[in-house]
């Protein structure tokens, strides 16, 4: 469920008197732990497995649940810190609603609790820890699960196309330009990637940003912080050069303007697609027959092809409120150990945020071989900016630069310019 947390979270945690003494759930106030899942059924049944397990060994009181409906789960999290009704802990949490949360009051320090920051560095490693921490030094997510983006190349719309192996696919900005427009206009496809300009902010995570990242090989960033808060640091050759890719891909009609609800990739009809994991279930259910190779985002020419991508992660949090923190962090720690995390792996192809995961799934990499190079990205796939303010500041770069640049009606400077200028007012309250 994307979230849409944003304007209003202050005055809505304002009303519950948000000082990280909430009233919590009735479970919190019995010393019952409430544990709230994404409503996604595959990780709720692993929920409740791990629950069944961790109850075995320990003398517990835990309730595990989805996240009630709503518009979505940030915002019914949000209205249960408003009424006193939050859970113990939440499993949902993307880097921006973390943010939200710590500027509130409403989540836990989780370095607070013994042996935790000792267990998150050994599971996830120095290198991923570091990008989850919040600007305080303190860690009010624990880093859970993530499916980098790589990008998918139709094995069948390619070899149709001349291309003989993989090792010839188009990897370049410019080589994915040129083979687009032979490729459509000899008729092996009709377009080169199935992506229309959305202005919505999580848009850019499977378009701007991995190919913004690899480009950068990971050393620019959308913003960077700056005191408690953060600046836009996008306006750069980089963004440039990435944003006259999506002005070239939309101006030669390589790519739709407006969206369809029948996928073109696993029909052949497109030459790429952007993604996580779960694009392997998601196009095979489409089509059985559909083949394709999965390689890191396309980079500039003269640029090292790397593994620096979008990370699209979702991490836990426990309330500030929640009466038995040791308690919940003993369930968060069991499940997040490294046989619960092959579970998660086997069960929803997600990719558990562990330093090790190639060798400590080996065996499940072997028969799945195609998500293996998800896994290999895990340590160089980046969150979003830590930013309790990123829904907003993410629908000005769609609005003001993205969408406009993509189209032909702004130029790359532009569109950066313009798009700095709102999110700086924005961020200022201006």
């Amino acid at each position: 469920m994307r979230a849409t947390a944003g304007t209003g979270t202050a005055a809505m945690l304002s009303l519950a008197g948000c000082t990280g003494g909430l009233g919590g759930s009735d479970g919190s106030k019995s010393g019952k732990t409430e544990f709230w899942s994404s409503p996604n059924k595959e990780e709720l049944a692993f929920h409740k497995n791990a629950k069944k397990a961790f109850l075995e060994a320990h003398d517990s009181k835990l309730k595990v649940k989805p996240v009630p409906e709503g518009d979505s789960s940030e915002q019914v999290v949000l209205s249960a810190l408003a009424s006193g009704t939050e859970p113990d802990v939440f499993a949902n949490v993307f880097p921006g609603f973390a943010a939200q949360l710590q500027e509130n009051s409403a989540a836990k320090n989780l370095y607070d609790i013994d042996g935790a920051k000792k267990f998150v560095t050994e599971r996830c490693g120095e290198t991923i820890l570091k990008r989850y921490e919040a600007p305080d030094g303190g860690l009010y997510q624990t880093p859970w699960k993530a499916n980098p983006v790589l990008f998918q190349y139709n094995d069948t719309v390619l070899k149709k196309a001349g291309f003989k192996s993989r090792d010839d696919y188009p990897t370049t900005l410019s080589g994915l330009i040129e083979a687009g427009k032979k490729i459509v206009g000899d008729g092996n496809a009709k377009v080169l990637w199935d992506r229309a300009p959305k202005p919505t902010w999580y848009e850019r995570w499977f378009d701007f940003i991995p190919l913004y990242l690899a480009a950068s090989e990971g050393k620019e960033s959308m913003f960077t912080q700056k005191g408690d808060g953060v600046e836009p640091a996008f306006n750069n050759e980089t963004a440039k050069t990435v944003l006259q890719f999506f002005a070239d891909l939309y101006g030669a009609d390589l790519a739709p303007t407006q969206g369809s609800e029948k996928p073109k990739f696993p029909h052949d009809e497109a030459v790429i697609n952007s993604g996580g994991p779960w694009v392997i279930p998601y196009f095979e259910g489409v089509n059985k027959d559909v083949s394709m190779s999965h390689l890191t985002p396309p980079v500039p020419e003269g640029t090292t092809p790397n593994g620096h991508t979008y990370a699209d992660p979702k991490n836990t949090s426990i309330f500030a409120s929640a009466k038995q923190p040791k308690q919940a962090w003993e369930f968060v720690s069991f499940e997040q150990g490294s046989k619960w995390d092959t579970k998660l792996l086997k069960k929803t192809l997600q990719l558990p945020l562990r330093k090790d995961l190639v060798d400590s799934a080996s065996g499940f990499f072997e028969k799945n071989p195609d998500v293996k190079p998800y896994a290999q990205a895990l340590e160089t796939s980046h969150p979003p900016a830590y930013t309790p303010e990123y829904s907003k500041v993410m629908n000005i770069f769609g609005e003001q630069c993205f969408v406009p640049v993509a189209l032909g009606k702004k130029p790359p400077q532009k569109g950066l310019d313009d798009a700095e200028s709102d999110i700086n007012q924005a961020l200022n309250g201006q």
